[in-house]
């Protein structure tokens, strides 16, 4: 269910905190921009997102499994 506040959903700001004391990182102050339907990611945060490796769908759906078998391949030596 999203936070009316942010347009985010409930456990992404947490999880981005997550992330960020793990990785020793600062998140962007602004994660989302504009308003109604033209609300969408910064360019701020899909940058942070790009430098540091920050999985989107972790992000924003707490989506696991495509970090689970990313690790997975890597140490089987498959391309992920």
């Amino acid at each position: 269910m999203p936070n009316d506040e942010t347009c985010l959903p409930d456990g992404a700001m947490e999880r981005l905190s997550l992330f960020a004391k793990w990785t020793d990182t600062t998140p962007p102050e602004n994660v989302m921009e504009g308003t109604g339907d033209e609300r969408t990611f910064s360019n701020e945060f899909l940058r942070f997102c790009q430098e540091t490796g920050l999985s989107l769908d972790w992000f924003w759906m707490g989506d696991a499994r495509s970090l689970v078998m990313q690790a997975f391949n890597a140490a089987q030596g498959n391309a992920a």
